[in-house]
């Protein structure tokens, strides 16, 4: 299907709010367009105009502040996988990205994209989730700070307004002790959808327990899951092989109860069981 818009490229992020402001209900924003250009070619979204944001150098960068590291809603993937801080300090986050699609997507998708298609299967949020990620959405006048949790309430559909632009998202680095991991599973390695994808992040004490522990599950249910009624039952104890093996299980019934029995529960409820293990074992098992 062809359709016509008009092609807008703002030069700054003052600019690229104005046109949100005056036509955000008539506009498609282009970060990587590795999602809108599906959308338009099918004819699901047809535009008035379409926003190409990709060039806005306001929020092309990663800075970091304090306790917390802010990363540019336009940086792609494969700027963020080559970044020396982002694969320091969130090495879950850097393996997710890496999953992504093929060179020629990550080289044009970017993070803030991601968020904004929304998509239950995405491989970037659950690594996002176990840093209490925060993003930071800017309109004309205002700016709001909301959790990506709260942010996405759905598949593919989150509280954004038509005048409204993700311009960062905002981690909490884990302390230098602690282990990450993403794993995935997909039809097959590459240029696949997750069919079902967790990052955990964790910590021993000097005595072997359980002292930290943050588990992200994505593919699973509509909107991002962080498992914490779990993770705060994990604390204390020591993660033997059969206890591993336990909480795996524990965790996949936990998301079965959460988003209920459907067709693809027979099939995700060990898959779940079996990933957490994994990356269960690859946090606390040396």
């Amino acid at each position: 299907m062809r359709i016509k818009f008009k092609y807008l490229r703002p030069h700054s992020l003052d600019e690229c709010l104005a046109v949100l402001a005056a036509h955000g209900d008539e506009s498609a924003i282009l970060a990587g367009g590795t999602d809108l250009m599906i959308s338009l070619r099918s004819g699901s979204r047809i535009p008035r105009y379409v926003l190409d944001v990709s060039r806005l150098a306001e929020i092309r960068s990663v800075e970091q502040h304090a306790e917390l590291i802010k990363i540019g809603a336009i940086l792609t993937y494969s700027e963020l996988i080559a970044h020396p801080l982002i694969v320091k300090t969130f090495p879950a986050l850097s393996a997710a990205m890496s999953c992504v699609g093929s060179l020629q997507i990550r080289n044009v998708g970017t993070l803030g994209g991601n968020i904004a298609n929304s998509s239950p299967a995405a491989d970037s949020i659950p690594p996002m989730m176990i840093h209490d990620a925060q993003v930071m959405i800017q309109r004309a006048n205002s700016v709001r700070i909301e959790k990506l949790e709260r942010l996405i309430v759905g598949a593919y559909s989150n509280t954004l307004e038509p005048d409204e632009l993700i311009t960062w998202i905002i981690l909490k680095p884990a302390e230098s002790v602690c282990k990450q991991t993403y794993r995935r599973i997909a039809r097959r390695r590459s240029l696949s959808i997750a069919r079902v994808n967790a990052a955990i992040c964790g910590k021993l004490d000097a005595s072997g327990l359980i002292a930290d522990v943050k588990i992200s599950v994505g593919s699973v249910a509509p909107a991002p899951l962080r498992i914490k009624k779990v993770e705060d039952s994990l604390i204390g104890l020591k993660p033997e092989p059969k206890f591993i093996q336990e909480t795996g299980e524990l965790i996949a019934r936990h998301i079965v109860d959460l988003v209920g029995t459907r067709h693809s529960t027979e099939y995700k409820r060990p898959a779940i069981a079996g990933l957490v293990v994994k990356c269960l074992e690859d946090v606390f098992i040396d």
